[in-house]
Order: C-alpha cells, then structure tokens, then sequence
C-alpha cells in the first residue's frame, strides 16, 4: 500500500517551489550571463519598483491636497489614521473600501460598521462604527 503524503511534507514541497526553484533559476541565469549583468538588471528592477512607489504616493497626495485643500488632513489620510468626527469620505481616503459593511437605517440615523482586515468568518482586526456618514467609535484587536 502507497505511503499518504502528510500536510507538513505538502507544505515542504511547496515551500521548495516557491524558493528553491527561483534560487536555482537565478544560479542559472548567473552561470549563462555572468554575475555582473545580473546583478545590473535586479538593481536596476528594484529601483525602478522604487521610483514607481515614490509617484504613486506623490500622485495621491496631490490628489487629496486638490480635493481637500488642508495640508494636515492629508497627512493624516496618508498615514493611514482614522479618528472620530471624520467623514465617510475620508475614511474611505484613509483606509480604502472595508471589507463588509453592516447597515442599520433607523428613523432618524442611519448606523454602519465598516470592517477591515478580515481574518476569518466574520472575524475582523478593524470594526469602525459610523452614525450618519461620520466616525463615532472603533474596535480594534491587536
């Protein structure tokens, strides 16, 4: 009867293809073309990763100053805060579109959980509470 490969030889097989096998190519490559020129092209790659974060963070920025014109919101919407008392919008600004949202609309308000960093069912590391579009509360784990 054939041995059942175990879950943790599954993940050894994997873990090789995902690092063994670009190691081994890359020796490869450096054997046929020369170290040098290798090296060359990942420098040159990853300053040009570099470069293209740099614009895009520069770009944002530039359109968060266009549409809301205050230089210490924007720095707090680049930096990823949240805070109560702050719009949808800017929410949705800082941390980008939540994972769900939970709507309760009530006769006079209308009550939203916005849910980030999803861990599991129904499982989230970031619950924002927002009463009539503005931030009133949050529950965070760690």
């Amino acid at each position: 009867m054939a041995k059942r490969i175990t879950k943790t030889e599954t993940k050894g097989v994997f873990w090789l293809a995902v690092i063994g096998f670009p190691i081994y190519w890359i020796a490869q490559m450096g054997e046929s073309v020369g170290w040098i020129p290798l090296t060359v092209v990942v420098i040159a790659a990853i300053a040009l990763y570099v470069f293209y974060q740099l614009a895009q963070t520069k770009k944002r920025r530039e359109a968060l100053m266009r549409k809301y014109g205050d230089e210490n919101l924007v720095d707090a919407l680049m930096n990823r805060t949240f805070w109560q008392g702050q719009t949808g919008e800017q929410l949705l600004d800082s941390l980008g579109k939540p994972h769900d949202i939970d709507q309760k609309l009530l006769k006079t308000k209308k009550k939203e959980v916005w849910k980030y960093n999803h861990q599991g069912f129904n499982r989230y590391g970031l619950r924002i509470n927002l009463d009539n579009d503005q931030v009133v509360g949050w529950d965070q784990k760690t």
